[in-house]
């Protein structure tokens, strides 16, 4: 056979045509690429056809056949699938469709020729899409390496069209190793991530099965931990011993070459903020973090080099140094850590967009506005979606750098206010200030109380001084001047003002005598209740207490019933206060009769010296 005829059959006619068609069809594919040289040497050699003939059986139109058999464009896949089909009901031999198909979607030599393989096995990309249940842009994506391929879903596209999904795990394995060191990841650390993917573990999955969260911290900034915080998970996800050995001997490989001790960033900020005398938690405080734990956040930056954008780092720095030059290291440390922690992103990521916008703990939502982009919009810029200016993109640079030192700058405002705050303790105006602000230094009002109660002072429980604060309740001035003694404040002639304004207050609104107002007044300066002041005086406390209904309603008394409770209070006679009291004691008879009081009765004679001494009964109520 030659050109599909016997060599000795005597051709005519349009039979002779063909075979010359053929025959130089032939010759031109030794100068045609490998994948037309084949097409041709199936369609003129093995079936024997002309172009038009093959065009008319096949449904492919001879243009199309034409530029397959030239080699002008490589073939569509459903093209080329129809070739492929027809060739199969010819009867043509498998190797030799099988060499067609590698030479079109390559030698299955890398994981993007499987692909393409799968892609002409399925008839189409949009065909193996549908498949899979992926859309065809995706699959774009996965077949031009700008998206890392899932496992599982190599696995199903194998499936669907029924091809050895073993040669493509290998291969799949090859490139993911690949890809990952390229983008900066130690061998040892890309070989264990690839190991993880195979199992279809996340990272939130090997911290469930024992990973500790320092080591998964340093794994994302592409460093590793020591072999035995992750020998458990490398256990897990090695199939076999051989597998572990080798992870264990690449691991203990790349060790030497990783960076020694904590981060430096975190390391020289722990340095200064010892230096400064700050606690983690008053730093923690500065950015109001909340939590149960919050300087846990400031822990884990000195410790693990962690990111917070609540704990911002050019907000750290401001707030430990004040030297330009230690700013501008710091940031250079930060940003060369937090790059590798990048590398992870897609290669045309803007890094140093975000790095900025991360330097100062923006988030997205934050850049309309500063920008003007809404979240969706400037995300795409950052990831490198879509195209920008180099003008525009120092103009975005210097926008989040300008609205950064803005923020910095009340960072810096915030924490001279507190600071005054914490201060204000120590010269508080009001009651109330005086145990807020006392409540504020030790942590509340229960650690306030308990400060109060080791000192022997009583009646000032949790609920009584959430009072005081609230200016519900207002406490004897001997217990106010032991807390602030306790407390160590030495000034407290403002709290003084505001509680005697606050006691005349209430006295006023209780008694209606001026004259009981003021000597109630006296009493509360010196002792916090009447029976403890009664213990000044040589008389019983029921004395005490009647001498001051008496006075309360105005009743004419004796000025030496006065005079004995000014002494006991040890009110000078010549003391301006002292004066008004005598005044407003003579003149309790006036006010008694402006009031409309009822007038006080005499004693009966029978009572100073004659009859039986007894009082009328009508009388009694007013000589209490």
């Amino acid at each position: 056979m030659r050109h599909g005829l016997p060599e000795r059959q005597v051709l005519s006619g349009h039979a002779l045509r063909n075979a010359n068609l053929r025959r130089r069809s032939l010759e031109r594919s030794q100068s045609a690429p490998p994948l037309a040289a084949a097409i041709v040497h199936i369609r003129a050699e093995l079936l024997g056809l002309t172009r038009i003939e093959l065009c008319r059986q096949s449904d492919i139109s001879r243009g199309t056949l034409r530029d397959m058999e030239l080699g002008v464009h490589k073939p569509t896949r459903r093209t080329m699938q129809k070739f492929l089909d027809f060739c199969t009901e010819k009867k043509v031999g498998g190797s030799v469709l099988e060499e067609v198909r590698r030479l079109y979607a390559g030698g299955g030599e890398t994981l993007l020729e499987f692909i393409a393989d799968l892609e002409l096995r399925a008839g189409s990309p949009r065909e193996l899409a549908r498949r899979t249940g992926i859309s065809v842009a995706t699959l774009w994506e996965y077949r031009r390496g700008n998206f890392p391929l899932p496992l599982p879903l190599l696995r199903r596209m194998c499936e669907v069209v029924g091809a050895d999904c073993r040669q493509g795990e290998e291969l799949w394995r090859d490139f993911e190793s690949r890809r990952l060191r390229e983008r900066g990841y130690p061998p040892a650390l890309a070989e264990l991530q690839v190991l993880c993917q195979r199992e279809g573990l996340a990272e939130r999955h090997l911290l469930e099965r024992g990973l500790s969260y320092s080591a998964a911290r340093k794994m994302r900034y592409l460093e590793l931990p020591p072999w035995q915080k992750v020998e458990e998970i490398a256990r897990v996800v090695c199939r076999d011993q051989t597998e572990l050995r080798k992870l264990q001997q690449l691991w203990h490989e790349s060790t030497p070459r990783q960076p020694s001790g904590p981060d430096p960033f975190g390391r020289r900020v722990q340095q200064l903020r010892r230096q400064g005398g700050l606690s983690r938690r008053e730093l923690a405080d500065l950015f109001d973090i909340g939590g149960k734990k919050p300087a846990r956040i400031i822990k884990h930056i000195e410790e693990d080099g962690f990111y917070s954008a609540q704990a911002y780092p050019a907000g750290i720095v401001a707030l430990l140094t004040d030297s330009d030059a230690e700013r501008a290291k710091l940031a250079h440390l930060w940003s060369e850590r937090r790059g590798k922690f990048h590398r992870r992103r897609r290669p045309e990521t803007r890094i140093e967009l975000r790095l900025k916008r991360e330097w100062y703990g923006f988030s997205l939502a934050d850049m309309e506005p500063i920008l003007g982009y809404s979240s969706a919009e400037y995300q795409r810029l950052e990831r490198g979606v879509t195209p920008l200016l180099d003008s525009a993109y120092q103009r975005i640079l210097e926008a989040i750098d300008k609205a950064g030192r803005r923020r910095v700058q009340s960072l810096l405002a915030y924490r001279d206010e507190q600071a005054q705050r914490r201060r204000a303790w120590m010269h508080p105006t009001t009651v109330a200030e005086m145990v807020e602000l006392l409540a504020e230094r030790e942590g509340g009002i229960i650690p306030l109380a308990r400060v109060l109660r080791q000192a022997n002072i009583g009646g000032l429980w949790p609920a009584r001084l959430r009072a005081i604060a609230q200016g519900k309740f207002l406490p004897p001035w001997q217990a106010l001047e032991k807390m602030a003694e306790t407390c160590g404040i030495n000034d407290t002639t403002a709290v003084r003002v505001d509680w005697a304004e606050r006691c005349r207050q209430q006295l006023q609104k209780q008694y209606q005598s001026p004259l009981s107002v003021e000597i109630r007044f006296v009493i509360a300066e010196v002792s916090p209740t009447l029976r403890d002041f009664s213990k000044r005086l040589g008389f019983n406390y029921s004395v005490l207490v009647r001498d001051l209904q008496r006075i309360d309603r105005d009743e004419p008394i004796a000025w030496f019933h006065v005079e004995r409770i000014l002494r006991a209070a040890q009110l000078p006679a010549n003391d301006d206060r002292c004066k008004e009291i005598r005044a407003l004691w003579s003149t309790a008879g006036e006010r008694t009769q402006q009031a409309g009081y009822p007038p006080r009765r005499k004693a009966c004679p029978s009572f100073n010296g004659g009859g039986n001494g007894n009082l009328p009964a009508n009388t009694m109520s007013g000589i209490r």
